[in-house]
C-alpha cells in the first residue's frame, strides 16, 4: 500500500526537516533537493548513492551557497572532506590506508556527521561506525534492480546492513514498479510526496534506422546555425545521454568535434580510456561545452547548469546498454538540468530505433518461464535447508552458487538458502524494455503516454515525429549566410561549421575571398552575390 505524504515545499523544492523513517519514499520530482535535506539537517546521516560522479557533484558543487561559479579540475577532486560543505565527507574510490585515516580523523571530531558514499562502501563503513548513531538514506534505490547484473556485490552489501541503522529510507523519484519489486522490500511502508503542482514534461520521440547518424545531424545543425530553433527559442548547447562510450566515439568521429566543443562524462577507467583514445574524459564539475556526452553514471542525481541546453537521449536496440526505460530513466534525465530559467528544462528529444520481430517469446510467456525457474529454485532451497548439511557441504554448495554468479536464483543468508528474486525481476525488466517498449514506434509512444499517467502523476506531452524532423530540416540560404558571416568576422576562431556551409554553397567562399566580409554581409541572396561577382 502506498500512502500519500503531505510535504513542505517551496518553489518546487522540498523543505522538510527529515524523511519518514524505515520506508520507501517516492519523491516524484527529480532535482527537488531531497538529498539536500539529509546533507543539511541536524541528524547524523550516511547517504549511499550509485556513482562516484554524484558524490563529486555534491562535494564539489559548481555553485556555492553565494551562487558563485567554480569549475573543479580533476586533481582538485579527491575523496575525503568537502572543501565547500564543511561537515561533508565523500567516501569513494579505493579504500586506501590514507582514506581510512581521513575517515577516522573525521569521525573523531565532534558535531553532526554527513558521509556520502557509493553503495559498495556500506559493507566496509559499518566497521568504522556505530550504525545506530546514523540514519541511512539510500538514494536512487531503483538502481538496485537496473544495475544488479553488474553490481550485485555492492547492492547485496547495502541490503545486508540497512536494518542495522538508526533508521533507513529508500529514496527515488522513479521507484521500482510494483510488479518488479524484489521480495526484500515486502512489508516496507511506501510513501509518495503529494506535491501541490506537478511538472509538465515534453517528449520529442524520433524513430529512425540510424539513431547515431541522426544525433550527428543534430550536432551539424547546431554547428552550421550555431543554435537549434525549438518553437522560436534558441538552444545553444546540447546534452546527449548515451550509455555507450563506443557510440559516443562514433558520433565524435562523424562530426569531427574538437576538444573545445565537447565534454564526455563517463567512468574514468582503463577500459573507457582505451576506447576513447584520442579524446578527453571529463566530469560534471568541469566547464560545460557546447556538446556534452553523458553515460549512465550521470543519468541520476547529478546537477547540470545551462541556460539553453536541450537534452537528447540516443537508444540503439543493437546495444542494449543504450535502451533507457521510460518509467525510470527518462524522468531522471529530464531533471538533470537545474537552471530554472532554461526554457528546455523539462523537454527531451529521444532518438531511437526498433527491432520488431514476427516471432518472439511474449512478455507473458517470459514471465511464466521465469516463474517456473523461481519455483524450481525454491524446491532446491527447501531441499538444502531440510537436509541438515554439514559445514563443509554448505560451504561447497555456496561456492557452487558463487560460480554461477549473478544469474543464480539462490543465495545463502542468515544460515539458510533463500531465493534471490532480484535476478528474476531483473530478467523480466530487461526483457520488457528490449522486446515490448522498443518493439515499434507506436509501442514506445504508448509507453510514454502511460508512464506520464502512472509515474510522475504530471502531464506528459508526446510530440509528433514531424516536429523533430523539422528541427533538423535543411537550413535556408539566409540562415547559412548569416552564420557564415558571423564566423568569418572572427578569423582567429576555427569552426567546422564553415566547411559545411562552403561545401553546400561554394559561392559564399568565393564571395568572401573576392568581395570581403563587409560587402558579403550586405548581399543576402544568391542572385545579388552572383551579380556582385559578375557571374551569370
Amino acid at each position: 500500500m502506498i500512502t500519500k505524504l503531505d510535504i513542505q515545499e517551496k518553489d518546487g523544492f522540498l523543505i522538510m526537516e527529515d524523511f519518514p523513517a524505515n520506508c520507501i519514499f517516492n519523491k516524484v520530482k527529480t532535482g527537488c533537493g531531497a538529498t539536500t535535506i539529509a546533507l543539511t539537517n541536524s541528524e547524523n546521516y550516511i547517504i549511499a548513492v550509485p556513482t562516484t560522479e554524484l558524490i563529486e557533484n555534491k562535494c564539489y558543487p559548481i555553485k556555492d551557497v553565494d551562487g558563485s561559479m567554480k569549475f573543479w579540475k580533476k586533481h582538485e577532486r579527491k575523496a575525503g572532506l568537502s572543501p565547500v560543505i564543511s561537515n561533508l565527507f565523500g567516501l569513494y574510490g579505493n579504500f586506501t590506508y590514507e582514506l581510512k585515516r581521513k575517515l577516522k580523523d573525521y569521525l573523531s571530531i565532534t558535531g553532526i556527521k554527513k558521509i556520502i558514499c557509493t553503495y559498495d562502501k556500506i559493507d566496509k563503513l559499518v566497521e568504522f561506525i556505530n550504525p545506530k548513531e546514523f540514519k541511512l538514506l539510500i538514494d536512487e534505490y531503483h538502481n538496485f534492480l537496473k544495475q544488479y547484473s553488474f553490481r550485485d556485490k555492492a547492492i547485496n552489501g547495502v541490503l545486508a546492513h540497512f536494518k542495522e541503522f538508526k533508521s533507513y529510507c529508500f529514496l527515488s523519484a522513479t521507484p521500482i514498479p510494483k510488479d518488479l519489486k524484489p521480495s526484500i522490500f515486502n512489508g516496507i511502508p511506501e510513501y509518495i510526496a503529494n506535491w501541490s503542482e506537478s511538472d509538465e514534461i515534453t517528449v520529442y520521440p524520433y524513430h529512425t534506422d540510424k539513431p547515431y547518424m541522426v544525433a550527428a545531424k543534430f550536432i551539424k545543425t547546431y554547428q552550421t546555425k550555431s543554435y537549434l530553433n525549438v518553437n522560436g527559442i534558441e538552444s545553444r548547447e546540447a546534452y546527449f545521454f548515451i550509455n555507450s562510450v563506443t557510440e559516443i566515439k562514433a558520433i565524435l568521429k562523424q562530426t569531427q568535434l574538437t576538444e573545445d566543443d565537447y565534454r564526455i562524462i563517463c567512468a574514468d577507467n582503463d577500459k573507457n580510456r582505451m576506447t576513447l583514445k584520442g579524446y578527453i574524459i571529463s566530469s560534471s564539475t568541469d566547464t560545460p561545452k557546447k556538446f556534452n556526452f553523458i553515460t549512465s553514471k550521470s543519468f541520476e542525481g547529478v546537477d547540470f547548469q545551462s541556460e539553453t541546453g536541450l537534452c537528447f537521449v540516443v537508444s540503439n536496440v543493437q546495444n542494449r546498454h543504450t535502451l533507457v526505460s521510460i518509467d525510470m530513466d527518462i524522468p531522471q534525465i529530464v531533471g538533470r538540468i537545474r537552471t530554472k530559467s532554461n526554457p528546455f528544462r523539462n523537454k527531451v528529444v529521444h532518438i531511437f530505433n526498433t527491432k520488431a520481430t514476427d516471432h518472439y517469446t511474449t512478455f507473458e510467456e517470459m514471465e511464466q518461464i521465469v516463474n517456473e525457474e523461481v519455483k524450481a529454485a525454491q524446491e532446491r532451497a527447501d531441499m538444502l535447508n531440510n537436509a541438515k548439511l554439514s559445514e563443509p557441504a554448505i560451504k561447497q554448495q555456496v561456492n557452487e552458487i558463487k560460480k554461477v554468479g549473478v544469474e543464480s536464483y539462490l543465495s545463502y543468508q542468515e544460515n539458510k538458502f533463500i531465493i534471490n528474486d532480484m535476478v528474476a525481476k531483473l530478467q523480466l525488466y530487461s526483457y520488457y524494455i528490449a522486446t515490448v517498449v522498443y518493439q515499434s514506434d507506436q509501442s514506445l509512444r504508448n509507453t510514454y503516454i502511460q508512464s506520464g499517467i502512472t509515474v510522475t502523476k504530471g502531464k506528459w506531452y508526446v510530440a509528433p515525429e514531424k516536429f523533430v524532423k523539422d528541427l533538423i530540416s535543411e537550413p535556408t540560404f539566409r540562415e547559412l549566410h548569416k552564420r557564415y558571416c558571423e564566423i568569418k568576422e572572427k578569423p582567429m576562431t576555427f569552426n567546422l561549421g564553415i566547411i559545411e556551409i562552403e561545401h553546400r554553397y561554394p559561392i559564399l567562399g568565393r564571395a568572401y575571398r573576392q568581395l570581403g566580409i563587409k560587402e558579403l554581409k550586405r548581399l543576402r541572396t544568391i542572385k545579388s552575390i552572383k551579380l556582385a561577382l559578375g557571374e551569370n
